[in-house]
């Protein structure tokens, strides 16, 4: 196992945000006894108008941080970096540069032999210049979205993601379709697909859910994760629309316009909920959703919420993502697929009916091959790997 390394984590999300793979690796490698340094979003696009609130709590925790990191957990600091928002600016980005490796070697202090591991979820210049600045023993870089089809402002992130790819020690993947395309470029790349902590979704059932659930008559549908313009809301109010006896239950933030939705009588907005509260809030639903739009973005995503509704015993309806579908063939009758708001209201119907003891059980074994305990032991298996490989390859010739 890694231990006694000093870990720098360039996240795609703040910490507070909806708990994801950021914050699942850098706590389970502060746990193994090294220190954390998470670096909180840096950017890939210039902010709009709906980041105002995001925006605005950045500035509160800078504030609250002095301008530097703060602990949150043993041996795991956030540092919640304050930078120029124009992400692909050369002037902008030396500058921001600048400012962040400032604080980053500050945080790091004397190194006294540990070694220094980069691990990125971003593929941006400031982060190119952050490795190329602290030269680390090893750069690992987690590509677990198409983050340049994100935004037509991300597409500019295409060249420096491939040369990310490229010269990174180790490439990780969370689905085929991107495990293919960094192939293309590095031999050092390995699938690595999202884990769950499995005990915490099976533990859950056994609790009172939340207090919306006690008013509810029918069947609960449960969202978890972030409402935003990936997400098929026309699909989803749609459905509630022609099952008016169906509750749907969304819990996450919303990032998008949700007036359709949020109008109608049996859809129940619940907002963000501490990451703690979520499995208790799958011990209420029916059944789990992934309602995705297709598009060039979403072809290569890998829900980690599916792995928690599978983990909670929950039936899943899904729109036909290419990996979805990939993992569904892999483990079949776990997951069902509608294309359609009459076709998602059927499948939903079936599920429900279908759903039984015996059904839970065999979604709950599923979900154990990628509890995080077992995701985490691969990972570090193939950092160690990576750094012999490195040393190797830099060890100077007799």
């Amino acid at each position: 196992m890694i231990r006694d390394a000093t870990i720098i984590c360039i996240s795609s999300i703040d910490w507070t945000f909806n708990w994801q793979q950021p914050q699942e690796v850098a706590s389970a490698f502060a746990g193994g006894d090294n220190r954390v340094l998470f670096i909180e979003n840096t950017g890939v696009r210039r902010p709009l108008l709906r980041d105002a609130a995001r925006i605005v709590a950045r500035i509160k925790n800078w504030w609250r941080a002095a301008g530097g990191a703060k602990p949150v957990v043993d041996r795991l600091d956030v540092l919640p970096p304050l930078l120029l928002p124009f992400p692909y600016s050369s002037l902008a980005g030396r500058l921001n540069a600048a400012a962040l490796l400032r604080k980053v070697r500050r945080w790091i202090g004397e190194r006294n032999g540990h070694p220094l591991i980069v691990y990125t979820f971003l593929p941006t210049p400031l982060v190119h210049a952050v490795i190329r600045d602290l030269d680390p023993s090893l750069v690992v870089y987690y590509c677990i979205d198409r983050l340049s089809e994100s935004s037509p402002q991300a597409r500019a992130l295409r060249g420096p993601e491939e040369k990310l790819i490229a010269e990174a020690d180790l490439v990780l993947t969370t689905s085929e379709a991107l495990h293919a395309a960094a192939a293309k470029l590095t031999p050092r790349v390995e699938r690595l697909p999202c884990g769950v902590r499995c005990r915490e979704f099976e533990d859950a059932t056994t609790f009172e859910p939340p207090s919306l659930f006690a008013r509810l008559d029918g069947l609960v549908i449960g969202f978890i994760g972030t409402l935003r313009k990936e997400i098929d809301l026309a699909l989803l109010a749609a459905a509630a629309e022609l099952a008016p006896d169906i509750n749907f239950v969304f819990v996450g933030p919303v990032m998008a316009n949700v007036r359709r939705l949020a109008a109608l009588p049996n859809v129940h907005l619940v907002g963000p909920v501490p990451h703690a509260e979520v499995a208790r809030y799958m011990a209420g639903f029916d059944a789990g959703v992934l309602p995705y739009v297709l598009n060039d973005y979403t072809a290569a995503i890998m829900p980690a919420k599916l792995k928690e509704y599978l983990a909670a015993g929950l039936p899943i309806v899904s729109t036909p993502l290419p990996e979805v579908r990939r993992f569904a063939d892999e483990h079949p009758d776990v997951i069902a697929f509608a294309a359609d708001a009459p076709g998602f209201v059927a499948a939903l119907r079936a599920a429900a009916a279908k759903n039984g003891p015996a059904a839970a059980v065999r979604r709950r074994r599923v979900a154990r091959r990628y509890d995080w305990s077992a995701q985490m032991a691969l990972m570090n298996e193939l950092m160690e790997r990576a750094l012999e490989e490195k040393g190797a390859r830099c060890a100077p010739l007799p």
